[in-house]
């Protein structure tokens, strides 16, 4: 086994169906500053150091810059796949994704983020997309943490009324399916009245942006549009650390340390 094998960690490809969509809004009783400090210190490290154990197989949070941001454009997304599509709710019966789960009022508008979380297949889709229901593009298992991710988020372009916002990102996304770019395993997409998110997957790390992302992305005003870091998490649980500073690292794909089996540890051995 070569130094490389040894490095790298194995693979856990799961299905497009096991992953979690995730909007936030800040509570309006929470300013950007307070919103981004919490999520940096607590949020975003509680995540990903206390549920891998249950079955969390990657983690990419990011936060969504301000500057010309509508207020219908999400100021947090993040992907969340589990081993299974069973595992997020299964996960719920440890007390520590319940202490963490008991988290989200302390910063999010829920009433605004509380949306469908679970993408379906874009082919059940009729023509227009279902606002808020997230969408898998591609059928196949793939590994989010390994490879390269990038992530779009715009808001909707302001001569497109929504419906036709709506049907015509449906449209983009139905030619994605139908021919998938090369070097490309994964692609998930969440479109609001007002904004459109999507995410590419490549297996190859640095891999370039994905061009067929370009006509989406015309559909809207950019926010964002980023790679999505690799990060490994300097500390534990227990280490006297204050967090990640989430206004210098926007979009990160955070290295979960993962258990050996591809399926989560059962409730009571972890």
């Amino acid at each position: 086994m070569t130094a490389d094998e040894v490095a790298r960690p194995p693979s856990y490809p799961v299905p497009p169906d096991s992953v979690y969509v995730w909007r936030g809004f800040r509570s309006a009783a929470t300013s950007y500053a307070q919103f981004a400090q919490f999520l940096g210190s607590v949020f975003v490290p509680a995540c990903a150091l206390l549920q891998p154990a249950v079955g969390l197989r990657a983690y990419l949070p990011t936060m969504v810059p301000q500057d010309g941001k509508p207020d219908a454009v999400p100021d947090q997304t993040a992907l969340m796949f589990w081993a299974t599509p069973g595992a997020h709710d299964l996960a719920a019966r440890a007390i520590a994704v319940r202490i963490y789960q008991g988290l989200h009022g302390d910063a999010y508008d829920m009433a605004r983020s509380h949306t469908p979380e679970v993408p379906v297949s874009i082919a059940s889709a009729n023509g227009a997309l279902v606002a808020e229901q997230p969408y898998h593009l591609l059928d196949q298992p793939a590994d989010w943490m390994l490879g390269s991710t990038h992530h779009l988020v715009g808001s909707r372009r302001p001569d497109l009324a929504p419906d036709a916002f709506l049907a015509q990102v449906y449209g983009w996304a139905a030619a994605f399916r139908a021919e998938p770019p090369g070097g490309v395993d994964g692609a998930l997409l969440v479109c609001g009245e007002g904004y459109a998110a999507a995410w590419v997957h490549s297996p190859l790390a640095g891999a370039e942006p994905c061009a067929a992302v370009d006509p989406l992305a015309a559909l809207t005003v950019p926010v964002l549009y980023a790679a999505a870091r690799v990060l490994e998490l300097q500390a534990g649980l227990w280490n006297d650390w204050p967090g990640l500073d989430l206004t210098a690292d926007a979009c990160l794909n955070i290295q979960l340390v993962r258990p050996g089996s591809a399926a989560p540890i059962p409730i009571g051995q972890a």
